[in-house]
């Protein structure tokens, strides 16, 4: 990253940095990734498959359930919901002032009454003040004395507020039951007629309801009982016919289609924009999780891209299966997981396993049932992704998904209520036929991505282990000293890595391909010249051509392993296991042969580098080992102990080991391992057996039998 300069105000210099290339490429894979799963997410209901119907139109083809699922019968329950709020009354609010307001209109009655008797025409007065009234209890009331008109007053407020004491509805019946009730106590209370007939007049004038209608509060309780009726839900049969061609489309049919995935309607722009902000969210939270957890990841774009995929096919792959498959997420995402656990890391594979379950359940009609029963497959498979290898310890992973996909799958049906048969025929699949398919998918897809992300796994190891492979035949027919000191390297190196709590695989591959590089000159290295047959060839060369030839074979592998694609782990291992140690044997020859102070040894020395790794280190600490002990003379358990500890600590003290992460314990603990695998390799005794011709084997004697001590007694 080169610095921009950018001059401030008075000539400071203040010096800026723009985003490196990694920076734009993680950018650019992110915005990648959240479009790619943004398109799959929203062109789900476009997908083959999906049908576009509205209601009141024919439908063109005959559509029949893929699987069994549950809808929501929405005429059913529209039904049911209209006659609960046809059930609810109308809701009424008590007037609070309506007995002093009838009281007060018995008043007004009264007083006009007076009034009219006052007029020039009392008689029409009088009509217009209480019409309806008699010719007698008109001039009754022409007659009544102001005294007997307060009385008649006082009666008509008592008969009103006793009778709105009870509820008086607005719009209803009970209005008119009330005014007929003021009219029977009214002429209850006078013999006379005509006065009965007055009071009761005033009396049924005055009343009026005593709590009038409420649209507002009927309206909220009519809303509580439609919520209160809950949603009929109904059950589809895997293979039953949902519509027949030019049936007409009712909203049960598309409850029916949107239940089991085959809906495909317009794009609704809020669904566009929660789409967008969820799946950002997500891919956020999964970067942010590689950053801090998993810092290597992160700043390889490479490997970004890697994790992108991960998270990209699976959900595509998932989009187009889930018409044919039931609960395919249970298939995709933990064979993702398993991929990105093992190619990344375990972090990784847990954040890809969340990641996706929470988009699957974003995808279509799956909800959080999809996200739970992706989530916990998952899981189950990554608690035993450290059994991946061998693969024949599989079976771990198998079992594990399999019973946790059966419990997950019954626990979810039971919960929803769904058939027997149909849970068992899903909890079935997913844990007969998905768990072995999801091992198969991870398997696969390691090998499929190792090699094109550069990523050195131990699938790939193994295989490289395999004694068939092009370059162990090559050093088997053309190097056999080399091949077989090899073995005997890479039992070290996996016996002292196992100890040292390095990756054992790993270090045996490495030993294994060390010595590659001697393919090109076998015949310059003493453990091939006995087995090929010809003499030293160094005798006629010079030390310096010599050291020249023997430090170029590192070179030559590193060579030979990236043209045969060998992993990058191993070729490190072929790079650094000699580190810069020194060619002692032609450097002090060449001391002997030629004046010291024109031998300079830096020209006897390997170039390096410095093993960087515990695996790197431990097969330098063997091929240092095992090249010493064939040159062991009269080995002894006390001789071999003693050569361990001073080639150990000669790398220690030469710096050779400066740059890995190996511990002083984890160094004792390969010179007790290298030192007990030694000694019962070259301090072992046999029996002197006699072979034939020999004067000991025509001599007559006691025979000792080997089989057993039943049998150990002379002849």
């Amino acid at each position: 990253m080169s610095p921009l300069r950018i001059r401030r105000r008075g000539g400071e210099e203040r010096r800026t940095t723009w985003p490196g290339k990694d920076s734009w490429l993680r950018a650019a894979v992110g915005l990648l990734t959240g479009a790619a799963v943004c398109l799959i997410l929203l062109g789900y209901n476009f997908s083959p498959g999906r049908y576009s119907l509205r209601v009141g139109e024919q439908s063109p083809v005959l559509i029949r359930a893929p699987r069994m699922a549950r809808y929501l019968d929405l005429e059913e329950t529209e039904r049911l919901r209209r006659e609960a709020e046809r059930r609810v009354p109308r809701q009424y609010i008590a007037r609070p002032f309506a007995v002093p307001d009838a009281e007060k209109q018995v008043d007004l009655l009264c007083q006009g009454i007076l009034d009219a008797k006052g007029t020039q025409a009392p008689e029409q007065a009088l009509d217009k003040a209480l019409p309806g009234l008699t010719q007698a209890a008109s001039a009754w009331l022409l007659s009544v004395t102001a005294q007997e008109m307060e009385g008649l007053r006082q009666e008509a407020r008592a008969i009103v507020r006793q009778v709105m004491s009870q509820d008086i509805r607005e719009g209803t019946a009970d209005l008119a039951s009330a005014r007929r009730e003021a009219e029977k106590q009214a002429r209850s209370q006078y013999p006379r007629a005509e006065v009965g007939e007055v009071l009761a007049g005033i009396a049924k004038r005055a009343v009026a309801p005593t709590s009038v209608f409420d649209p507002d509060a009927t309206k909220a309780a009519r809303a509580e009982a439609r919520q209160r009726v809950q949603e009929v839900a109904r059950t589809i049969e895997a293979d039953d016919a949902i519509i027949f061609p030019g049936e007409r489309v009712t909203r049960q049919h598309l409850g029916m289609l949107r239940a089991l995935g085959l809906s495909a309607p317009g794009l609704d722009y809020r669904r566009f924009v929660s789409t967008v902000l969820i799946v950002g969210f997500i891919i956020a939270l999964l970067t942010v999780q590689v950053r801090q957890r998993m810092r290597p990841v992160y700043q390889s774009p490479k490997l970004l891209l890697l994790v992108s995929l991960l998270v990209v096919v699976p959900l595509f792959l998932t989009n187009l299966l889930v018409l044919a498959l039931p609960n395919v997420w249970m298939l995709m995402v933990p064979a993702a997981a398993l991929v990105a656990a093992v190619l990344l890391s375990h972090t990784v594979g847990l954040a890809v396993a969340l990641s996706l379950s929470l988009l699957v359940g974003l995808m279509g009609n799956a909800g959080l049932p999809a996200t739970l029963l992706s989530l916990g497959s998952a899981l189950a498979a990554l608690s035993y992704v450290s059994h991946i290898w061998p693969v024949s310890r599989l079976r771990w992973i198998v079992g594990s998904v399999a019973v946790t996909n059966l419990l997950l799958v019954t626990a979810m049906g039971l919960l929803q209520a769904r058939p027997l048969l149909s849970i068992a025929r899903e909890a079935g699949m997913a844990g007969l036929l998905y768990s072995p398919a999801v091992a198969a998918l991870a398997v696969g897809g390691i090998f499929l991505l190792q090699r094109p992300f550069g990523i050195t796994t131990h699938l790939g190891l193994l295989e490289l282990s395999n004694p068939q492979h092009p370059l162990l035949r090559r050093l088997q027919l053309e190097a056999p000293g080399t091949y077989f000191a090899s073995l005997l390297v890479a039992n070290l190196a996996e016996a002292a890595a196992e100890r040292a709590g390095a990756d054992a695989l790993l270090a045996r591959v490495g030993a294994l391909y060390h010595d590659i590089g001697k393919l090109s000159r076998p015949a310059f290295f003493a453990e091939n010249q006995a087995l090929l047959g010809i003499d030293n060839v160094h005798d006629r060369l010079s030390s310096s051509l010599s050291g020249l030839v023997i430090m170029s074979h590192v070179k030559d592998g590193v060579e030979l392993a990236r043209r045969h694609r060998l992993p990058g782990g191993v070729v490190d291992i072929i790079e650094q296991h000699h580190g810069k140690t020194l060619v002692s044997f032609f450097y002090h020859r060449a001391l002997a042969r030629e004046r010291p102070e024109s031998v300079s040894e830096e020209q006897y020395r390997y170039p390096g580098p410095l093993p960087r790794t515990k695996e790197a280190a431990l097969v330098m600490l063997a091929d240092s080992l095992q090249a010493a002990t064939q040159s062991l003379p009269d080995p002894t358990p006390q001789r071999v102990q003693q050569m361990v500890r001073d080639i150990i600590r000669d790398r220690v003290v030469g710096g050779q080991l400066e740059e890995c992460d190996l511990t002083f314990r984890d160094i004792i603990t390969v010179e007790e391992t290298a030192t007990r695998i030694l000694t019962a390799l070259v301090c072992h005794t046999r029996v002197e057996y006699p072979w034939p011709g020999a004067p000991e084997a025509l001599t007559p004697g006691p025979t000792v039998a080997l089989e057993g001590p039943s049998k150990g007694r002379e002849e």
